[in-house]
């Protein structure tokens, strides 16, 4: 178990700096889709992925440390996983879901 929440808080941060790069190349995929319906503006596009992404974290993190320091075996570390390795992991998720819909919707037809 130890294990499997030292891999959540080694890979929670590289998969979130994955997460934020994967945003501004899907918003170039979008701003230089052929066709598209209107550009939006580059600062509405980051406030949304900043909403996003913090809501994300935020439940993440509860959720990561209500499973981790539910156990009787839990150490005074407990909380780290949520906040390292869960919430982490759940933003680059929710940033990569919004970035890839956000670029699809400038490739549908008009």
């Amino acid at each position: 178990m130890t294990s499997a929440l030292s891999a959540l808080i080694s890979i929670g941060p590289v998969a979130l700096v994955a997460a934020l790069v994967s945003i501004v190349i899907y918003y170039f995929k979008y701003r230089y889709a052929p066709e598209t319906k209107q550009h939006r503006s580059v600062l509405r596009y980051a406030l949304i992925a900043l909403g996003v992404g913090a809501s994300a974290y935020v439940i993440g993190a509860v959720v990561g440390v209500s499973v981790a320091c539910s156990s009787a075996s839990a150490g005074n570390l407990c909380g780290l996983v949520g906040v390292l390795g869960v919430g982490p992991l759940l933003a680059a998720a929710a940033f990569f879901v919004y970035a890839h819909f956000w670029a699809k919707n400038a490739r549908r037809a008009t």
